[in-house]
């Protein structure tokens, strides 16, 4: 029998035209069948919903036909890729198990995506995080093999993203999947430390002494500060700002504002970059020197302002080698966000400027 028997025939997704989940499932219970060892893996496309946000479904939906195109090209004819929903993908390949094999396949995917740019989306990189699991030494059934592909793809997701985790069960097997209540609770928590720390006591800056000494722990963030302008030459100066015991800078300079603002998303008053060298392959040598100076590989930065009242920017930075980046996660970057908006909030209210509060 053919591994590939009938796929041509299977129904496909409408958006990208690659095999459906229906048809994918019906492949994995062939290979099965018919003994065939074969390599599973789950592709996810990260912070698709922070894209989807800021550029817009249609976008959104461009940029998972392109992933699509970008995966089938690397897999070629070493496997099937389909579509297993959302901006989500499964790729199989029979007869592919060999770690090393497998191990250079998906180094190609993420060199790729992480280094070209989206077509759909000008300036935009968009990198992927990648679960395996293997039939039969993994699972010898559907719903185990995804399973534990699925926990492979979580352990990449908690590392940080942009990168490939292939099943180890001595590595994997006592990971517990979070489900979507939990991943809400904890949000729900995370989001209560923000307000705690900023409003149990009268003096900001205490309180924001407090919450830096968290997210630094918690996130692993190796520079936390905020910088305000003093003059209008757009120069800022640090008002305070905590440094990671691990990080691989241990001083840090004020970025001159004016530049952080040319490029900041407009609605949500955010830069993020995941990886510095963005800014040199678009021309924006200024800030991308600034940032190499103080061996900042990746950086996120949030407005602290209320409507037309401006106090100050937020700003997350990790450092290293050249190569090495952060690939800011959606919560990492709403836990940033709220706590610069909460800080405009309390400056607003109370009618103070950082600078008063020294």
């Amino acid at each position: 029998m053919d591994i590939f028997f009938d796929m041509p025939n299977l129904s496909v997704d409408n958006l990208t035209q690659l095999h459906d989940r229906e048809a994918m499932v019906s492949y994995i219970d062939h290979l099965m069948t018919l003994k065939t060892p074969f390599t599973m893996a789950l592709i996810d496309i990260d912070n698709f919903t922070y894209i989807n946000e800021n550029y817009g479904h249609i976008a959104g939906d461009k940029i998972i036909c392109e992933v699509a195109e970008r995966v089938s090209k690397q897999i070629g004819d070493k496997g099937v890729v389909g579509r297993f929903g959302g901006d989500e993908f499964i790729v199989v390949m029979p007869n592919f198990v060999k770690y090393d094999e497998i191990w250079q396949v998906c180094h190609k995917i993420q060199v790729n995506m992480s280094e070209c740019e989206v077509q759909a989306c000008s300036g935009l990189y968009v990198t992927v995080t990648i679960g395996l699991s293997r039939f039969p030494e993994n699972a010898q059934s559907y719903d185990k093999l995804i399973e534990n592909a699925d926990k492979a793809l979580y352990r990449g997701k908690t590392k940080g993203r942009n990168c490939f985790i292939i099943y180890l069960p001595e590595k994997h097997a006592n990971i517990v999947l979070k489900t979507e209540k939990d991943r809400q609770l904890s949000s729900m928590y995370l989001h209560s430390i923000v307000f705690s720390n900023l409003t149990k006591t009268e003096n900001l800056r205490d309180g924001v002494k407090s919450l830096f000494d968290f997210i630094c722990s918690y996130y692993m963030i190796d520079h936390l500060c905020i910088q305000t302008e003093e003059d209008g030459s757009g120069d800022g100066s640090v008002w305070y700002e905590k440094i990671h015991p691990l990080s691989k800078a241990k001083s840090f300079k004020p970025l001159k504002l004016s530049l952080i603002r040319s490029y900041l998303n407009n609605t949500i008053e955010m830069l993020y970059l995941n990886d510095t060298k963005q800014l040199m392959r678009a021309n924006q040598n200024d800030l991308y020197e600034a940032l190499c100076e103080q061996r900042v590989t990746s950086t996120c930065c949030v407005n602290i302002a209320y409507k037309d009242e401006f106090f100050g920017m937020l700003r997350a930075d990790m450092t290293g080698v050249a190569g090495s980046s952060r690939i800011w996660q959606y919560g990492d970057m709403d836990i940033l966000l709220t706590a610069a908006k909460t800080i405009a909030l309390i400056l607003h209210f109370t009618g103070k400027t950082l600078s008063s509060l020294d």
